[in-house]
């Protein structure tokens, strides 16, 4: 029961990490807020990884490679786009675009790595697709004629496409590191990343001219939603296993959906449901196990 917990605890608060950024962005720089949400990521997970790992923290240097393009993709080039398409776009809508990543996933793992895609995951990429396609065309997808689109929108599904490769590198990173070594390493990667990139809107008196909102944000993405999700995803993960766990991940657009009308008055509309039924079932044809037991899917259970 504790195992589920975390795991709710860990997705719920991922949720909450689109309502956070969108206070964020309203006072900082995208850059600026992506900066300060992964140094302090960074140095909160550092300590867990130490004493987690003791003496497997150290790399070798054939592992840099797919370390630096784990930083350059699932946190710099993810949260730039993430941040700057939440300053344009509503949270919810990037909630539930963000959760079509498992699917574009399995279909760069069959382009890039050569993993087999069958027919039943290419019709989810392809439902996944058209639910994408409503909350992006807010339900009129004769607006895809005219490119008259919401360049928000645009820039969370580019940033979808970045995670899907951060993904794919992870697979690769933890066939000689650990997921919280290879995790680690690639916040303070990204760190720097986002760092150099945003030299240039840095000053001395970003705190003082924040409020105690963006600060309490800024916080909450980097030390609840970064640092302490992860820790109690992982530790689900080892508990009860990669593929019970997957399940949980829906959780992440509704309780981001529920967040964004709570907190930021956000309304729902109609394509939001239609577009959010799409995602998640295309998700599910994609995740689903494929054995079947008298009957009964069976549920896979693997070690990332």
């Amino acid at each position: 029961m504790l195992s589920y917990l975390m795991l709710i605890c860990a997705t719920v608060s991922w949720g909450g990490a689109f309502v956070a950024a969108k206070v964020v962005v309203g006072e900082l720089h995208p850059l600026v807020a992506a900066t300060g949400r992964f140094w302090l990521a960074f140095f909160c997970l550092l300590p867990f990884m130490l004493w987690k790992e003791r003496g497997k923290a150290k790399v070798a240097l054939k592992d840099w490679p797919i370390l630096i393009f784990l930083g350059l993709t699932g946190v710099f080039l993810y949260n730039v786009l993430f941040f700057k398409g939440l300053q344009i776009s509503a949270a919810m809508d990037g909630s539930l675009l963000v959760a079509c990543g498992p699917v574009f996933t399995v279909v760069l793992s069959g382009i890039i790595l050569k993993e087999r895609i069958n027919i039943r995951q290419a019709l989810g990429f392809i439902i996944s697709l058209t639910g994408v396609i409503v909350i992006v065309t807010k339900g009129h997808p004769a607006s895809l004629v005219g490119w008259d689109l919401n360049p928000g929108d645009i820039m969370l599904t580019i940033s979808v496409l970045a995670w899907s490769l951060y993904s794919i590198g992870g697979k690769i990173a933890m066939k000689s590191l650990s997921p919280v070594v290879s995790t680690t390493y690639a916040l303070g990667i990204g760190a720097i990343m986002l760092t150099l990139a945003a030299l240039p809107q840095l000053s001395g008196d970003i705190i003082h001219s924040m409020s105690y909102k963006s600060i309490l944000g800024l916080g909450y993405l980097a030390i609840i939603a970064s640092a302490l999700g992860f820790v109690l995803w992982f530790v689900g993960i080892q508990r009860v296993g990669a593929g019970r766990a997957s399940i949980f991940q829906n959780i992440v657009p509704l309780s981001g959906a529920i967040l964004s009308i709570i907190l930021l008055g956000e309304h729902l509309k109609s394509f939001h449901p239609l577009g959010g039924f799409l995602i998640l079932g295309g998700v599910y044809l994609v995740n689903r196990p494929v054995h079947l037991i008298k009957g009964h899917p069976t549920v896979s259970i693997q070690k990332h």
